[in-house]
């Protein structure tokens, strides 16, 4: 019954566009879930907003926090949930929304080959979309989720900080860098930089941190972006948050794991990525000390001692 939730807003989306009188000029989006994936789908929907209006059907939060701050999307219809791998769920979309909007798009990947086209995942929702491929992901904070960050950060004494998402997931093993090797790269932040640490381990199946290492409390999406925006780095593998730094322009270590750089990196100019020899080998070959020096060298005045990170 979950993958079917979308039933439910059918329902209210025919009703509601029988009686509207913008039919041409609407589009339907639809991406479930994925904060990569959103972070990457904003800015095509920018583009797309030129034209036309925008209706948008997501999952629950954390997904619906991102989309309901996009100015960019007029109503959305949520938890809007199929399973993307079966044709008669995709068809029925198709075709009953089909008649109320001028195109109807949805985003979500029909199997699990996608990534062998060698295309990076932006620009298969921008061709989805009909518009140009995005040279960096977006995000849109308020003034509120900024002054939430500041208060936490104050509350901290945090002026100055490295941010690392610690996610490990046991059911993503070829995705999750072990974590003696995230440890093992706080200590040598710790004691080479001289940075205070702030780790992030929600939704990590392992989140255990080793002493003097800060983590993260418990806060929406959006104010953890706004904590993010204020590291002089991040550091995270092939994550939410990691698409998220990138899309803010906070100097980025991307540990990639498991897909090819070329389909899902982090999208700015302010990216540094650490790669397998090849995509799928083990995690563990990654090394804490290779991620450290490409830390150093993404951007000298803010990694070494003192350099912090100006605030926006």
């Amino acid at each position: 019954m979950f993958r079917r939730l979308f039933y439910l807003q059918l329902a209210r989306i025919i009703p509601r566009r029988l009686l509207a009188r913008d039919k041409r000029r609407r589009v339907f989006v639809s991406m479930m879930g994925g904060i990569g994936d959103l972070v990457n789908v904003f800015p095509i929907l920018e583009k797309l907003s030129e034209e036309h209006v925008i209706d948008f059907g997501a999952a629950g939060d954390p997904y619906l926090a991102l989309v309901r701050a996009n100015p960019f999307v007029r109503r959305i219809y949520t938890p809007f949930i199929y399973h993307p791998k079966r044709p008669a769920h995709r068809r029925l979309i198709e075709r009953l929304l089909a008649p109320f909007y001028a195109r109807v798009v949805l985003l979500e990947f029909a199997d699990d080959d996608y990534w062998k086209a060698g295309l990076h995942i932006s620009r298969l929702f921008a061709d989805r979309c009909g518009c140009p491929p995005p040279a960096r992901g977006r995000i849109y904070l308020s003034a509120r989720h900024r002054a939430a960050a500041d208060a936490y950060l104050q509350a901290a004494g945090l002026t100055d900080f490295v941010f690392v998402a610690q996610v490990i997931r046991d059911r993503l093993p070829f995705r999750s860098w072990p974590i003696g090797h995230y440890h093992e790269l706080y200590r040598l932040i710790t004691t080479t930089l001289g940075a205070p640490l702030v780790v992030c381990t929600a939704g990590s199946d392992h989140a255990d941190l080793p002493p003097g290492v800060r983590r993260l409390s418990a806060m929406d999406i959006l104010t953890v972006a706004a904590v993010i925006e204020r590291a002089r780095v991040f550091v995270g593998t092939d994550g939410g948050l990691t698409h998220v730094a990138a899309a803010l322009g906070v100097p980025t270590v991307a540990v990639h794991l498991g897909y090819p750089p070329a389909i899902t990196a982090p999208l700015g100019a302010n990216v540094a990525i650490v790669r397998q020899s090849r995509p799928f080998e083990d995690p563990r070959l990654t090394t804490p000390a290779a991620v450290f020096e490409t830390l150093r060298g993404l951007a000298p005045d803010r990694v070494q001692p003192g350099g912090a990170r100006v605030a926006r």
